[in-house]
């Protein structure tokens, strides 16, 4: 079933939809989980409030244009203020460079040979360590979860303009450091499962 189907049964009721929603979803958000911070439990209990929270309130809560942008954008949410990086009127936390967001490359990644795998790894890692925490965030949310700059400029409460400049600037600062080649790899790499 479609997520928009899944989405509009969960509206009418049914929680098998809710269900099928939470088993689509359920990898990719603790996936995303996993770049803010290392705490299984508190990614675990924020998949919970989610899911909980969408079924309580699936009166009122609107259709969104895409569903997964609202799901990404809501376990965020739900995540940091679990964290205690909940946005406040200070211009500095407003950029939200002080929330961790950590990328790293798996290593069963199907494009990498075992025996070159943790060279590799080392590198891109040292790499994407050049990138600010929103770079790397927004990177990640680009290239891995092929989300488009609209849905990614909802998720980190930018303007759109805004998370083009953030994405160009860090693949320009990859491209600056380490030439096009690596920077084709990077993407490459991060496009793969």
């Amino acid at each position: 079933m479609h997520e928009n189907e899944l989405w509009y049964s969960y509206k009418e009721g049914d929680v098998k939809a809710l269900e099928g929603l939470y088993e689509r979803y359920y990898t990719p958000l603790t996936n995303y989980g996993f770049k803010f911070t290392p705490d299984n439990a508190c990614i675990e209990e924020s998949m919970q409030f989610l899911f909980l929270k969408l079924w309580q309130n699936r009166e009122r809560i609107a259709r969104p244009a895409v569903v997964k942008q609202y799901l990404y954008l809501s376990f965020r949410r739900i995540l940091l203020r679990k964290l205690e990086y909940s946005p406040s009127r200070h211009e500095e936390e407003l950029t939200g460079e002080h929330i961790p967001f950590h990328l790293e490359l798996s290593y069963e990644h199907p494009l990498i040979r075992k025996e070159r795998m943790t060279e590799l790894s080392v590198k891109v890692g040292s790499l994407l360590a050049t990138l600010t925490n929103r770079q790397r965030e927004a990177v990640f949310l680009k290239y891995y979860e092929n989300l488009s700059y609209e849905e990614i400029a909802d998720i980190m409460h930018m303007s759109i303009g805004g998370t083009y400049k953030l994405i160009y600037h860090a693949l320009e600062r990859l491209r600056e450091q380490f030439g096009d080649f690596t920077l084709l790899l990077i993407l490459y790499v991060l496009k793969r499962p």
